[in-house]
């Protein structure tokens, strides 16, 4: 396990919020970061996602926006990977995503 060498916080353990901070994340990554943060280890379906995203939009956000998450998600996975967490997702019915410790995602499931 590899601990920050200015803070001491080790990968796998602990809060992911003490994660953010180190983290460079746009603003809608950070809303996403938020999001799975506050539910982690559950699956959240992308529909929730979005809604969460753009609860302040009067709108309900873009007509696209499930389609810009599933385009933004790669780049953001790998942000989430450098500092040992993943996003694991799961198909079909009652499906979603959830972020986990990198160590624990899917191959944890098999």
């Amino acid at each position: 396990m590899n601990s920050c060498p200015c803070c001491g916080f080790k990968e796998g353990t602990g809060n992911p919020f003490q994660i953010a901070r180190t983290l460079r994340l746009t603003r809608k990554e950070r809303a996403l970061f938020d999001i799975f943060a506050n539910n982690f280890g559950r699956f959240i379906s992308s529909g929730d996602i979005v809604g969460a995203m753009y609860a302040d939009d009067p709108d309900g956000g873009p007509d696209t926006a499930e389609n810009s998450l599933c385009v933004g998600m790669p780049k953001f996975k790998e942000k989430l990977r450098t500092r040992g967490l993943d996003l694991d997702v799961k198909r079909g019915r009652g499906g979603g995503r959830r972020m986990v410790w990198a160590k624990t995602g899917r191959a944890a499931k098999k």
